[in-house]
Order: C-alpha cells, then structure tokens, then sequence
C-alpha cells in the first residue's frame, strides 16, 4: 500500500498524507514567511547593533505593534468584518515575501547610531513593509493566475 495515499479511515481522518501536508502548507504560508520576515530583520538587527536591553527588545515589540496597526487602519480592516483568509494557491504558496522585507528592514535601521531606536525602528519597518508586500505579491500571483 502506498503510505503516502492511506485509504479513508486512516489516522488522518480519512486524508492521505499529502492532503494533510498541502493543507498544513497552504496553513502556514503566512505565519511561516511573517516569522521569517521578523526573525531575519531581528537577527540582523542584533548583528549590526548588538543584544538590546529590556528597553530595546521592549521597543522592538512597541513599533512592530505599532507598524502593525498603521497598516490595518491605513487598508481600512477595523471597518470590515473578520473573513476567513484568502485562499493561496499555486506559487503563492511560495511567499518570498520575507526575502524582500528583510533588506527594507535591514536598511531602515542599518545607519541608526542609538540601538534602542535602531530597534523601534526595526520593530516598525517590519510590520509597515510585511502585510503591504505579501498583499502585493499575492494579487499579482492571482491576476497571472487562470481561474483564481
């Protein structure tokens, strides 16, 4: 039998393990680029300014939330109601969205002489540059897309 393709009534729930893997894909695809986009714009924050200080890391979280909601409120998603995500498919399932946000980020605090501002900074760029790029990216996916 392939164990790949189990028969219904497997311990998937009847789904074979490539269902289950393209449906946790397809779940992850935002998480998974937004960790990276984060944790690769902190990691060279840290390389370039060194290991901030409760104040720093506390400033980091301040402007990522803060970028976080500029970028809400400037789409207008506080006056909509709450949808499922959209659907991704194809080669936005891809997201490279991290391997551009980290150089914009990267460049934002580069030349920041103070480390707790670079990090305000960091925190905000991240955010401010994220939801706007995988946006972009995922509706040019869907336009070049036949049947999205």
């Amino acid at each position: 039998m392939d164990r790949l393709n189990e028969p219904p009534g497997d311990a998937t729930g009847g789904r074979s393990w490539r269902s289950t893997a393209i449906g946790l894909a397809q779940m992850l695809i935002v998480p998974q680029g937004f960790t990276l986009a984060v944790g690769g714009s902190l990691a060279v924050c840290i390389g370039r300014h060194g290991f901030p200080g409760p104040g720093g890391v506390w400033l980091f979280v301040a402007g990522a939330a803060v970028g976080y909601w500029l970028v809400i409120i400037l789409v207008g998603a506080v006056r909509e109601p709450v949808h499922q995500p959209v659907g991704i498919v194809g080669l936005g399932l891809l997201n490279v969205t991290a391997v551009f946000v980290v150089p914009i980020v990267t460049v934002v605090h580069w030349w920041i002489p103070n480390e707790d501002t670079a990090f305000l900074a960091a925190g905000l760029a991240v955010h401010l540059a994220y939801i706007p790029i995988a946006a972009f990216g995922l509706s040019l996916l869907a336009r070049a897309t036949p049947d999205s």
